[in-house]
């Protein structure tokens, strides 16, 4: 479970791509110690808990056993992780210390001598220490894969003490004895260091989702797309991070931009998310038609008598004559579609740029429609990014929308009325619609057991840079989406 933070935002795919991701993870040399921190709670309560067989033999016409074998007291002294390769981390304990009691019997035969008797022992191992390497890769599903391999241990020093017995029959037997205890001992705490990494790490990885739900038709994709690297600053994973249409999963046509530098190092975690990752979103939108709509007087609520073509104070009608005329009591129509794929740029600001075919009817008494005039419109809609419980959220702080007339049966049609359609129609019906897209969220992936403290959202090139601490918070049950502290939680 302690590895699953280095992982926990980068859960996810396949090191099979060449293209560049959408999502950057990179932990700093204080967010590994975090990860050290827990996983030398772990060891200690592993060790505690760590049986010892009774151990038999015989030497120089002694029979023995040790048996009832228990650690009474163990002390791991100083435990860390650091780079080691270019694609794994090396995990060293040093200064450990542990006590063992035990009971032992013996019966000794030479000869006409028979002596047989039984006591206490106790063992105490110092200063030992371990290193272990740990593999960072990746498997077939795209989740982290990790293995553990050279377990190295280093002895230390040992001293016993027998209390019962006759001396000169314990010396025959208690070197080799306790060198039995302590190869066992060793080879326990490779054991233990080894199921930590591979083991209950693999358990919730194995079960971590790669793909998460964005709405009810797509999801986002956050497999690994190749095996996690270690530099100088930074243990570094690269998450795929592209929206995909959930019934259908071809790739986006197009690769993401590069990330700018991160020379920062002060916090714990970096989470870059590139403007690649909404625009794969706005692709699948486009691609299935989910960005054309119809404004009508039956959709744009208090709004809907500007729609007519006949009134005494405020409506299209009294902003175009010819079709007060022609068409009196009706009601006009906006028929929009997409003409190109909205896109996403981020830098000083989140901007969001559409273009739009509008074709503007008139529906008549009899419910029949006929075309009006066509406008070519552009809209343009600043965000302000946040963040809150797993999820980036906008709000929208601006939208902007200009209107060109490409083609009309109906004559000119004057700048008054386009500025109308603007102002009065299309922008208070589309930009609340956009806000609530902004406030429904985008999820990052998931992980187990750690909270994001304080963190803070800057805006770079190309891409939204969380900068953020870390802090373990244990708990059972299953996986929960990254929850945020505020100072009051600290």
């Amino acid at each position: 479970m302690w590895l699953l933070v280095i992982f926990s935002l980068f859960i996810f795919s396949k090191g099979l791509s060449a293209r560049n991701p959408g999502i950057r993870l990179q932990i700093t040399q204080k967010g590994i110690d975090i990860v050290n921190t827990v996983a030398a709670d772990l060891v200690s309560n592993n060790v505690k808990t760590m049986k010892i067989t009774t151990q038999t033999g015989s030497d120089i016409n002694v029979n023995y056993d040790l048996n009832n074998v228990k650690i009474t007291r163990f002390q791991l002294g100083k435990s860390s992780i650091s780079r080691y390769s270019g694609n794994s981390l090396r995990w060293t304990a040093e200064g450990m210390n542990l006590d063992i009691d035990g009971l032992f019997q013996y019966k000794y035969s030479r000869f006409f001598e028979k002596y047989s008797d039984k006591g206490s022992f106790t063992v105490n191992f110092s200063t030992m220490s371990f290193k272990i390497i740990i593999q960072l890769g990746t498997d077939s599903s795209g989740r982290p894969n990790l293995k553990a391999s050279q377990c190295v241990p280093s002895s230390g020093t040992i001293k016993y003490v027998f209390h019962g017995g006759k001396d000169w029959i314990i010396k025959l037997f208690a070197e080799k004895a306790i060198r039995a205890i302590h190869r066992q001992v060793e080879k326990n705490f490779c054991g233990i260091f080894k199921s930590l990494v591979e083991k209950n790490a693999h358990s919730i990885i194995s079960n971590v989702k790669v793909q998460i739900p964005v709405g009810n038709s797509m999801i986002v994709d956050y497999r690994l797309i190749s095996s996690p690297s270690v530099s100088t600053n930074y243990l570094e994973v690269y998450l795929k991070g592209s929206v995909l249409w959930r019934y259908s999963q071809p790739e986006t046509p197009y690769s993401a931009p590069s990330f700018p530098y991160n020379y920062y190092t002060t916090k714990m975690a970096y989470v870059a998310v590139s403007d690649y990752v909404f625009n794969t979103m706005l692709y699948q939108a486009y691609r299935h038609n989910m960005i054309g709509m119809n404004i009508t007087s039956t959709n744009i609520g208090s709004r809907r008598s500007m729609l007519n073509t006949t009134c005494s104070d405020n409506c299209i009608g009294r902003l175009i004559p010819q079709l007060a005329k022609s068409f009196p009591n009706c009601s006009v129509e906006l028929h929009m579609k997409s003409t190109k794929q909205p896109v996403t740029n981020i830098g000083s600001i989140v901007s969001v740029t559409a273009e739009w075919n509008i074709s503007v009817y008139v529906r008549e008494l009899d419910n029949s429609l006929h075309y009006l005039f066509r406008v070519s419109a552009v809209g343009g809609s600043k965000v302000t990014p946040r963040l809150n419980d797993g999820m980036i959220y906008g709000q929208l702080s601006k939208s902007e929308i200009q209107t060109n007339v490409t083609d009309s049966v109906i004559g000119a049609i004057d700048e008054k009325a386009l500025k109308f359609l603007e102002d009065d129609i299309m922008t208070p019906y589309l930009a609340p619609m956009v806000s609530g897209l902004c406030k429904r969220g985008f999820p990052l992936p998931k992980m187990d057991n750690f909270q994001f403290v304080q963190p803070e959202l800057k805006l770079k090139k190309n891409a939204i840079l969380i900068e953020t601490n870390l802090k373990y918070i244990p708990r059972s049950g299953k996986s929960t989406v990254l929850r945020f502290l505020s100072k009051e939680d600290i």
